[in-house]
Formats: C-alpha cells, structure tokens, sequence
C-alpha cells in the first residue's frame, strides 16, 4: 500500500497572479452583455430603485449628437450663458428696470454683499445688457426688505424633462439667476428626466456640477422609463410628475425640511422676471396655484397684438401669438379658453377685461408651462398627487393638472390665478420677450 500523496498549497502571491490572469481571460473572451442585462431602473417612488431585466433595442440607443450641437456643449462649458433667452434683457426700457429693481425687492432672500466685486473695479463686471445699480441704490433694496411672510421663505422647484437638450443651458440659466434672488439656500431643484433618446442625460451631469459649485441644492434623477408600461397617458403623465415630487417628502421625512413654495415647471423658456413675477403675484395674493399664459405662434395669423406691447425676438417670424394649452385651462365658470390670440380667449366679459389689463385673472383651473403651488394640499395627511380621473365614481376624464387644480378647490385651496403679464413660450426661435410696464 502506497503512502497518500500529500497536495502542496499554491503560494498566496502565485494564487493571487493565477486570479488575475483568469479574470483578465473572462472579461476578454465572455460575452458583457451576460453581465449588464440588468440595469437600474427609478421608478418614480420614494422605495428604493428596482433591479429589472431590460433587453436592450436598438430604437432606444441615443442618438450621438450632432455637429452644431457638440458646438453648443462647447460654447456652454466656455461661456455658461442662456441661448434662446438672451433676448429677455436686450433692448429693456430703463423704466420697466426700476420697476422690476423695486418690485421683486421683497422677494430678495439674502443678506447684501459686503461691497460690491473687484470685478466691477476692474470693469469687467457689467455683461448684462441693462444697467447696473448704484451701491448705494442696492443697499437701498435690502434696507426696505418687506418680506411678504415672516422668516426665510423656501422654494421647491419641480421640474420634468424629456429629449430637453436644446432648452436645458437656458432654463439653469433662468433657475442660477432666479435662485440669486432667493437665495441659494432658500431653493431646492428637484428635476425628472425619462425616456430622453438625444443627450439630455448627458448635458444635465454636466449642470448637476455647476449647480453643485454653486451651491445650490439639486437631485436629478434619470430614468429609461417610457409610457409603454402603461395603457392610458394620464397614469403616465401623473406618475411622471409625481416622480418630481419624491424628493419634497424625502427631505420632510428625514430631515423635517418643509417648503413654502412648489413651482413646478415644463419644458419651456422662462426669462428671470417671469418666474420672479409668479411667485410674487402667489405670495402677493396667498394664491393655491398661479400661473402663466402659455402661447405657440398661428402662421395664419398676421400682426402681433400691439395692446398686449409685446415684442418678438426674431423679426422674420411671421404670424401671431396664440394661447396654447386649453386643454387644461378654464375660466371662473368652467368653460375652456380659446386658441386665440390674446384678447380673444375668454367668454366671460369680467375675466378678459382683466386679462387686457394685464390683472391677474380668478380661473378655475388652468397651468399653461409654469404653476406656483402653496404646498400645503401636499403635507396634509390626506394629500393631494397628480393622478388619473377616477371614472368608476363618475368623474370626468380629465388632464392630471385639470384634476390637481380639482383637488386644490376640493381642499380649501381655489383661489387659482392666471397672470396675464407672464406669457411663456415653448418655440425656441420665436418668443415673446418684454412687457413694458407693470399693472398690479
């Protein structure tokens, strides 16, 4: 009988060596796709994210950018500067300046600086096309601060993004100079993305640092989610929006931060005195939502309506400005508004003589690209969400912004307002920029 063989243990560095070159041969010769066929996918809730199977499709790979827009990244990453909106201060009547200073000084959520920046000494700080306050006139801004509630006033931007690349450098534009005003530390963006096939994704992480150097408080969330998971647009739609919304009780629930101001924003190009003008009228009037009047432009319609003073930006546009989003709008008695031009898109006399006068109209719904909303409907125990029409109890079948504008009547919180003065554009090319002077 011969002696069992005794096994000599491999040395540790040589294991280690053998470990190495196997797994440089298994990530060479096996197939990834073994290994990334599950992905990450949010969900739209505030559970954590849920590891599903995808199967990847060629009509869902993002398109590579193109020439002209690899040059807008360039000219971004240079100069972080809006492209479509630098027509809102261009041209400004120095009156509708003052009055803008003076206005929105109430809505200043910051202490003033301790002098002005080395940079205007140097003559380097004066790139905006209007004309820059005396330190003196700006000390004068903060001394008569009158806050139009008591405390710091914090504001929850909620915004949803689909294929936005064109209109992404603009509207963090728009939310870097809103938020100067406020106070960076006053606002917090929560922004929903899905879906997106051009480099939306792409261009928000490049945002989501800036905003980060600047100190303000973001989470962006992205997401391959397509409606297909659903059978009716509204479910979609709602669950989209209230995806946005995950991180308002997030930060409620763990660190018990509540906010005083929801804005919730679409795709669309807002200038700073826009967004600065609806919080103003919703906090000026303790309004339950406030909102634009959103337009596209009618080829078939000539001459702009000179009443209104509105400018266009690009001087070869051709038709006029008509009211959009009907679908969800309704005047005090219910009944939708027209696609028309301004003057023409209410049936009852009160509310268009009010619309003409530039005075915030009393609607019984309405959200037309940007809606201020007081947060309360959304802490009470029983809060509102965007949701789909319950058609089983009877309910008409409605847009989930007709129906949260149902539910904010329903909670105590129908004083619902349309701003006749903010007039948002979803055409890149062809918007209206200034209002010359204000009305109440």
């Amino acid at each position: 009988m011969q002696p069992a063989r005794r096994i000599r243990r491999v040395s540790t560095p040589f294991a280690i060596l053998i470990g190495i070159i196997v797994g440089a041969l298994l990530t060479r010769f096996v197939p990834t796709s073994i290994f990334s066929s599950y992905s990450t996918v949010w969900r739209g809730s505030a559970h954590a994210p849920i590891r599903t199977h995808t199967k990847t499709t060629s009509s869902r790979q993002p398109t590579a950018p193109t020439l002209e827009q690899r040059r807008r990244v360039l000219d971004i990453l240079s100069t972080i500067s809006p492209h479509h909106t630098r027509e809102c201060t261009k041209n400004l009547n120095p009156l509708y300046v003052h009055q803008a200073r003076d206005r929105y000084a109430s809505l200043i959520g910051h202490n003033p600086p301790a002098s002005k920046s080395w940079l205007f000494d140097l003559g380097l700080g004066g790139g905006d096309s209007f004309p820059r306050t005396s330190q003196e006139e700006a000390s004068s801004f903060y001394s008569h601060r009158r806050d139009l509630s008591s405390g710091e006033h914090k504001y929850f931007f909620a915004i949803n993004l689909y294929n936005s690349f064109d209109i992404i450098p603009d509207l963090f534009a728009t939310l870097f100079r809103v938020s100067a005003v406020l106070g960076y530390h006053n606002v917090f963006v929560s922004i929903y993305e899905n879906g997106s096939t051009d480099q939306t994704k792409a261009v928000l992480r490049i945002f989501d640092a800036i905003a980060r150097s600047v100190g303000l408080r973001i989470t962006i969330r992205t997401s391959q989610r397509t409606r297909g998971a659903f059978n009716h647009r509204i479910e979609y739609l709602a669950e989209v929006r209230n995806a946005a919304f995950v991180p308002l009780h997030e930060l409620r629930n763990s660190e018990n931060e509540y906010f005083d101001t929801i804005i919730f924003m679409n795709d669309i190009l807002p200038c700073v005195d826009d967004v600065l003008e609806l919080i103003y009228q919703s906090r000026l009037n303790n309004a339950g939502i406030t909102c634009a009047a959103d337009y596209m432009f009618h080829d078939e319609l000539v001459g702009p309506s000179s009443q209104f003073f509105l400018s266009v930006a690009d001087s070869s546009a051709q038709g006029s400005p008509v009211f959009y989003d009907n679908w969800v709008a309704r005047d005090i008695n219910g009944t939708a508004l027209e696609n028309a031009p301004f003057e023409a898109i209410f049936h009852d006399g009160g509310s268009s003589v009010r619309f003409q006068q530039h005075l915030p109209v009393q609607v019984q719904s309405c959200w037309n690209g940007i809606a201020v909303l007081d947060p309360a409907p959304f802490y009470q125990p029983k809060r509102v969400r965007f949701r789909m029409a319950r058609i089983a109890e009877g309910e008409c079948s409605a847009s989930e912004c007709s129906l949260i504008c149902n539910d904010y009547w329903e909670a105590g919180y129908g004083r619902i307002l349309m701003v006749p003065r903010v007039k948002l554009a979803y055409d890149r090319v062809r918007r209206i920029t200034t209002v010359i002077t204000f009305c109440s």
